[in-house]
């Protein structure tokens, strides 16, 4: 039932998302559902086609290491940020080369994400984060065939190595693309570090674990079609980031279950910790569950929600001050949009209540209803922000916080 009902809600958000963005001159119906049919086509004869020491795409499906969504997910996203930046520069040709690009990102990320969150003790976590670099890097990887999880991790590396081999390596943002994926793959590696030396701050989960988030590369491959990067484009480059760093931390409220059962780093999580709302002791000794609850009855989850939205709303605010006759700003806006609009139909199908309806629908919207709701210090500069999570004014946001949940009452479980 569950499944039918996240299908049909998946649906019928992509479905409004594409009748909202007609106006947009890059995003009109007709042709954001031919290039998005032409990428679902050649990405599967791809997937099709994965080498002998791969694992095959059936079987990848079929041990549930990923799931067809996913990438169709991410052509989705992809089309819908490429378009508006690439439209009036580049032929359809280049617009599809840089969407299957970014589906392989998409696809392989979460491919080698669940290997490593599952399956992988830490230090094959490590080594398969370490050979994912290099294909994303030079395009080659050390070919691992001996099991079937070894043969999963190749697939993964096979996908990262074919966004390599689509860019041109002789345009500016192609230095942005390397320095960016070992960004990526750094943040990937601070976040498997908490294991060993305990629960990192929020500052430091913003600021460093948070550049796991694919955003910065997804980014690069689509600037890797300009000739030139100007100061817009650049522009264009940190408002994604945003976009993308409140992409993880929605996603984390969703996670918070897997994520506490698996030991992996969780804003959510970090927030109840900072907050003295749970320990990390409770985080080894108590049933998941209760401490799901704990986080939900105390505000927690929807303190992390209001923390996307700041993250969010931060990526808006950079984006309407660029100016480039080239790109499709409205579109772009709706491409944003859309990012926030996915990851609240994930929290919509989880909760069905009607407080998450409101932040769902939301994303139609102008964001003033959102701006009201965040809390004082999630609206701060980012600078201000961190340093007052990092440091003496810690124990006041702790008071703060407990006076807050005393004061407000949350049913978000």
């Amino acid at each position: 039932m569950k499944g039918r009902i996240g299908g049909t809600a998946d649906r019928l958000a992509e479905f409004m998302w594409k009748m909202w963005s007609i106006p947009s001159p890059s995003l009109g119906y007709k042709m954001l559902s031919v290039v998005m049919g032409e990428a679902k086509r050649m990405y599967r004869r791809k997937l099709s086609m994965l080498p002998p020491d791969c694992m095959e795409y059936s079987q990848l499906l079929e041990n549930q290491y990923m799931k067809e969504k996913h990438w169709i997910y991410a052509i989705l996203m992809a089309a819908a940020e490429s378009l508006p930046l690439l439209y009036r520069e580049c032929t359809r040709e280049e617009i599809l080369r840089s969407i299957l690009a970014k589906t392989s990102l998409g696809a392989s990320s979460k491919l080698l994400d669940n290997l490593n969150d599952e399956i992988h003790t830490s230090e094959e976590a490590l080594a398969s984060l370490e050979n994912y670099l290099s294909a994303l890097r030079s395009g080659e990887f050390e070919k691992k065939c001996n099991t079937p999880v070894e043969r999963a991790e190749s697939s993964a590396c096979e996908m990262a190595s074919w966004i390599y081999f689509s860019l041109a390596d002789y345009v500016p943002a192609f230095s942005l693309y390397i320095e960016d994926c070992t960004k990526l793959v750094e943040g990937q590696i601070r976040s498997l570090e908490h294991k060993k030396k305990g629960w990192p701050s929020l500052s430091a989960y913003v600021k460093s674990i948070a550049e796991k988030s694919i955003g910065d590369v997804w980014i690069d491959i689509d600037l890797c079609q300009f000739d030139v990067l100007d100061g817009s484009l650049m522009k264009l480059k940190k408002a994604n980031e945003y976009i993308f760093k409140s992409s993880l931390v929605y996603d984390d409220v969703q996670d918070v279950f897997e994520d506490i059962r698996t030991h992996s780093v969780n804003s959510a999580v970090i927030l109840g910790i900072e907050g003295n709302i749970i320990s990390p002791e409770n985080l080894q000794e108590m049933d998941p569950l209760k401490l799901v609850s704990l986080l939900g009855e105390s505000g927690i989850l929807r303190e992390t929600v209001y923390l996307a939205d700041a993250l969010f709303l931060k990526g808006v605010d950079i984006l309407m001050q660029v100016e480039n006759p080239c790109i499709d700003m409205k579109g772009l806006l709706k491409s944003f949009k859309l990012v926030r609009l996915f990851n609240l139909r994930k929290l919509l199908i989880m909760n069905r209540d009607f407080w998450t309806l409101k932040q769902f629908l939301a994303s139609f919207s102008d964001f003033e209803y959102l701006r009201d709701q965040i809390p004082i210090r999630f609206t701060m500069s980012t600078d201000e922000f961190l340093s007052r999570q990092n440091g003496h004014d810690q124990e006041g946001y702790k008071c703060d916080l407990r006076r807050q949940i005393r004061t407000q009452s949350c049913s978000f479980q």
